[in-house]
């Protein structure tokens, strides 16, 4: 009898224990105790919350970093010349949305504005100068897995009075260092 009892025990403490463990194995984990996001990202419901300017799994992506370097292409110029090969270099400071879009042919023009990401655009806002008001839309076309380039198109309208009066566009590849 005495037997019987030690085995019996035996036999429902290793079962308690191992339901015990089981229970506990099943118990949902907390990736945010290991999830390290980075950029000033928070952890909730086991994914990276990003700042504005930031994505990545750990917010480690800098959205502008896609679009800053040079680009190569043609310029169709203001005055009526004909098409020249011309240079882009689109840069970024301190805000990971702002960046800066410069002409090397025209080095004293930078226009800057605000990154739209979900379309691809740069935002400028009109330049006034009295009378004169230059449009200017920018659009950076991301690469794909089928089209690998990544191409940079500007377009400049000025009007006088409301009247236009000049264009300027350049369409240029990102060179890839």
């Amino acid at each position: 009898m005495q037997f019987l009892k030690k085995i019996f025990l035996s036999t429902t403490s290793f079962l308690s224990l191992s339901f015990c463990l089981y229970l506990s194995s099943c118990a949902p984990k907390n990736s945010c105790d290991t999830l390290v996001c980075k950029n000033g990202g928070t952890c909730a419901a086991d994914f990276c919350n990003c700042p504005t300017g930031y994505d990545g799994s750990q917010c480690e992506n800098k959205i502008s970093d896609r679009y800053i370097g040079t680009y190569f292409g043609w310029t169709r110029p203001r005055n009526g010349q004909n098409n020249h090969i011309d240079t882009a270099d689109v840069y970024t400071n301190k805000d990971p949305l702002i960046v800066s879009v410069v002409m090397r042919r025209y080095p004293t023009v930078i226009y800057t504005g605000v990154i739209e990401n979900k379309n691809n655009s740069i935002v400028v806002s009109d330049i006034v100068n009295g009378l004169l008001k230059s449009v200017v839309n920018i659009t950076i076309k991301a690469p794909t897995a089928v089209d690998k380039k990544q191409v940079l198109n500007l377009n400049v309208v000025d009007y006088n009075n409301g009247n236009k009066i000049t264009s300027l566009e350049f369409s240029g590849q990102k060179i890839v260092p």
